[in-house]
């Protein structure tokens, strides 16, 4: 909700909302002109014309039920998101099970480097530039678009990228099939003249859609792709590659700034953007010299005295083990911190769990961050943990006892990173300001 309030209050409407405690995005908001209210009460709303609701809030609400007593519209944020979209000519809409962040993050930069002033709305702040919206004054307007409720069918964008599909949110979705037909429903909301659909090639779940009829740009690392990147070439974490579009090189030895095969694939999204659109193409690869990823995506915490701590959102087991390898790309001893995310996930993929968090040499998993959730399966982190050798992995049930935990298991040079969607991003910054207060005392006394 932070990243579209922000962007009305830039068109100049008045904004107020309601949040469950303080934090640095309502604090930023207040500083920008919103009124903020702490808890919710149905005099918050008295004053509102529309009142907009995240997938968190039920009906039960006591501002929901007083906006419905008041006759006060009700809407839902993705249809907010596609009444603004509405006002621009080149709407770019991205999705996806994963990626989804990075990909709008690195197309959105791109374009600003070029000097089109996109209007873009993302889940996670760009870590160039510490902002998660931005509105624009011309033609582009770029968002994340999320699946997961369905609620990505209200947007109507005219270029609609999706990055890769795989089961996910069961509690929302019946099966893969379900998930395969809502995206095809999404692709429909394309329109048929003046559109393009960007997708990646490598994926057999998109294979399967139903393109109906829609002009299609596939990006990837397999030969049959339009946008392809050639060449690889990997020195520890770092990776190289050249790009072809129909076949045709058009950038050579690009290097990111973020690890991970995974990033290059995403990169290939903004050579197709701008493949499609007729922009600069060699200014493509420019861009990324200067982008560090967007926050919480392999996010570098800290390091202390060779130690390095970093932290990422991943919480599903593809997104884990991506996370993990890049991880052990930088040759280090990697303790993986995992707080698992909706028991829904964490039974539908209980396995699967185990298997990507095998990547990692040393793991500690926390009770699960319910989200609201009931535990129906009765399978817990404490029973995750016990499927892995002794020697490898430690339960914690609380959170807030990891940090002092971790930092008695950490060795030198070792490389730390939390896991999760929940509130253990808190815990990276409690491991870092520990060891760094720790080697700062050491060499005090030295």
């Amino acid at each position: 909700m932070n990243p579209i309030a922000k962007i009305l209050l830039d068109m100049k409407y008045v904004v107020s909302g309601s949040d469950i405690k303080e934090n640095v995005y309502t604090l930023r908001l207040k500083d920008l002109g919103a009124t903020i209210y702490y808890g919710h009460n149905e005099s918050n709303i008295r004053l509102a014309d529309l009142v907009v609701i995240s997938s968190a809030i039920k009906k039960d609400n006591v501002e929901y039920q007083a906006a419905m007593e008041k006759h006060i519209p009700i809407i839902k944020r993705a249809e907010l998101l596609a009444m603004i979209m509405e006002e621009y000519k080149k709407k770019i809409a991205i999705s996806g099970t994963h990626g989804k962040t990075t990909v709008t993050s690195f197309i959105s930069h791109y374009l600003s480097s070029i000097g089109e002033e996109p209007t873009y709305v993302i889940g996670s702040p760009i870590k160039n530039v510490n902002l998660a919206s931005q509105y624009g004054k011309k033609d582009f307007f770029v968002a994340e678009a999320d699946e997961s409720d369905r609620s990505f069918l209200f947007l109507k964008p005219n270029i609609l990228v999706i990055t890769n599909i795989e089961e996910e949110h069961l509690d929302q979705f019946e099966n893969l099939e379900d998930i395969l037909d809502t995206f095809s429903k999404f692709i429909e909301r394309v329109p048929e003249e003046d559109s393009v659909l960007i997708v990646n090639g490598d994926n057999d779940n998109i294979k399967r859609l139903n393109y109906h009829g829609r002009k299609v740009i596939t990006y990837g690392l397999e030969n049959d792709n339009t946008v392809q990147a050639t060449n690889i070439q990997y020195d520890k974490h770092k990776i190289s590659y050249d790009v072809t579009i129909n076949k045709k090189k058009v950038a050579e030895q690009i290097s990111l700034n973020i690890p991970g095969i995974y990033n290059v694939e995403n990169s290939l999204v903004v050579f197709a953007v701008a493949h499609y659109f007729k922009l600069s193409l060699s200014q493509v690869s420019k861009s990324f010299l200067n982008f560090d990823g967007a926050m919480r995506r392999f996010h570098k915490i800290g390091e202390a005295d060779g130690i390095v701590v970093y932290d990422d959102y991943a919480h599903h087991p593809t997104e884990i083990k991506c996370t993990l390898a890049a991880a052990k790309s930088y040759g280090k001893r990697v303790i993986a911190i995992f707080q698992p995310h909706r028991y829904s996930r964490f039974s539908a993929f209980y396995h699967r769990f185990e298997e990507a968090l095998s990547e990692a040499d040393f793991i500690i998993i926390t009770d699960v961050y319910a989200a609201g959730e009931d535990n129906v399966s009765g399978l817990t982190s404490a029973s995750l943990s016990k499927l892995f050798p002794a020697n490898k992995v430690r339960y914690v049930q609380k959170v807030s006892d990891i940090s002092q935990i971790a930092v008695g298991l950490i060795q030198k040079n070792d490389l730390v990173i939390t896991l999760g969607a929940g509130d253990i991003t808190h815990v990276s910054k409690e491991i870092y300001q520990h060891l760094k207060s720790i080697f700062e005392d050491e060499n005090k006394n030295s």
